[in-house]
């Protein structure tokens, strides 16, 4: 009887240990597929800037791609000159058009950029004033990913990201609607 019950104990936690890998397995997987299309465009690093430099699409932040906010979302249009202009705006856009059509761009400031790549990581350091008050912040470039927002259901890519203002980092996302 003493012989069966560890038999069952034995054969139950090889049960539990075995699904576990399984999930863990389709886990990893499923992220990988997700995050292909993405990291298809912009693989290395050093592509962060010209990926956000180059495109005209606006590049929202926030807490994760569905965080909720009161307040907004923080919108950064991009110049191949080192400026930024940043948007406070009610949800994520299609396009630049269609936020300016729908008269939901606020602006907030404009803020002069620099690249710096260190290690694995590309810092963005930002430099203005934003609603008149100056300001400075750093986002340091972690992966990429993709996603779909579920309010707006437009699915989107960028990165993750460690933002710094005023040494106080939190964990962020850095995304733009993906075509």
């Amino acid at each position: 009887m003493k012989k069966s019950r560890i038999v069952a104990v034995a054969l139950s936690l090889l049960a539990v240990f075995a699904i576990g890998l399984a999930g863990c397995s389709k886990s990893s997987k499923s992220g990988s597929n997700q995050q292909a299309s993405f990291k298809n465009k912009t693989t290395k690093k050093a592509d962060v800037k010209s990926t956000l430099t180059k495109s005209k699409q606006l590049w929202y932040v926030a807490g994760a791609v569905n965080s909720k906010s009161n307040s907004g979302l923080e919108a950064y249009r991009f110049n191949s000159n080192g400026k930024v202009t940043v948007y406070n705006v009610d949800k994520f856009y299609k396009s630049y058009s269609a936020a300016n059509k729908a008269n939901a761009l606020n602006k907030v400031g404009t803020l002069t950029t620099t690249f710096k790549t260190k290690g694995d990581n590309t810092l963005i350091n930002f430099k203005g004033k934003l609603s008149d008050i100056p300001m400075t912040q750093k986002f340091t470039v972690k992966d990429t990913l993709t996603g779909k927002n579920k309010s707006s259901k437009l699915k989107v890519a960028g990165y993750h990201i460690a933002r710094d203002v005023d040494q106080d980092v939190t964990k962020a996302v850095l995304v733009k609607v993906a075509n």
